[in-house]
């Protein structure tokens, strides 16, 4: 580990030790490291399953095929990140508030964040076509073919339809955390730059340059997981 990124992450504890209320913001690169794609490298065939839901009632075999290879498999098999632990550890021990995370793959809760505000919904929220009932990820996993037990609908997952509303409560709790939040540690992620308190102060970690960039204090262009095994 270079001797820069050492100082980075010592100026990191420096700087979450000093805040008051501290929020960490997270994006796709979070999750990455356990091979569920970002954004600029999400293949083709993932637009079948975050379009709509002709392409579940068309091919519910190849949708399902296709969610579990680029998310549930990685979430299930792979689990959650160093970094999402490392935030789940923090917050357990009330050095942060929360989380915001604008994923939707619901690693956060798994690895034990309990005051996580899902801004587009998550994988835990899964919806019967038919009636509507709402059903979690383990539903999800447990066939090949996921349906409702009580009328047979195919389930479908919440973030995956611009239909299904987002949740206010996610919503509510995100704009509280951002609001009262001092400092943000914003991790891989590229979008939600507006909500940020603007006098908060700002750390962020990402390999790549971001819109974050000229806002942060801190900038440690490094992977996540190598910054956040030092936490413990």
């Amino acid at each position: 580990m270079a001797a820069n990124l050492n100082d980075q992450i010592e100026q990191l504890h420096a700087m979450i030790s000093a805040g008051k209320d501290v929020v960490a913001l997270t994006g796709a690169g979070i999750s990455v490291p356990i091979g569920i794609p970002d954004l600029a490298h999400m293949p083709r065939e993932a637009s079948s399953v975050l379009a709509s839901e002709s392409e579940l009632e068309r091919n519910p075999a190849q949708f399902y095929a296709t969610l579990h290879r680029i998310f549930l498999d990685p979430i299930v098999q792979k689990g959650p990140t160093v970094s999402h632990r490392a935030l789940a550890a923090l917050e357990q021990a009330g050095a942060i508030d929360g989380v915001v995370t604008t994923n939707v793959d619901y690693l956060h809760e798994i690895a034990g964040s309990y005051t996580v505000a899902d801004v587009w919904n998550s994988f835990n929220v899964n919806y019967c076509i038919k009636c509507g009932r709402t059903y979690p990820l383990s539903a999800m996993t447990a066939s090949a073919i996921p349906t409702c037990p009580i009328d047979g609908g195919y389930l479908s997952p919440a973030p995956a339809h611009n239909h299904i509303a987002q949740s206010q409560p996610d919503l509510d709790l995100a704009g509280k955390l951002m609001r009262q939040a001092d400092m943000v540690i914003v991790i891989g992620a590229t979008g939600y730059y507006s909500n940020i308190n603007r006098t908060a102060r700002v750390a962020q970690i990402n390999p790549a340059v971001t819109g974050f960039d000229r806002r942060s204090e801190l900038n440690i262009h490094a992977p996540s997981d190598e910054v956040f095994r030092t936490f413990g």
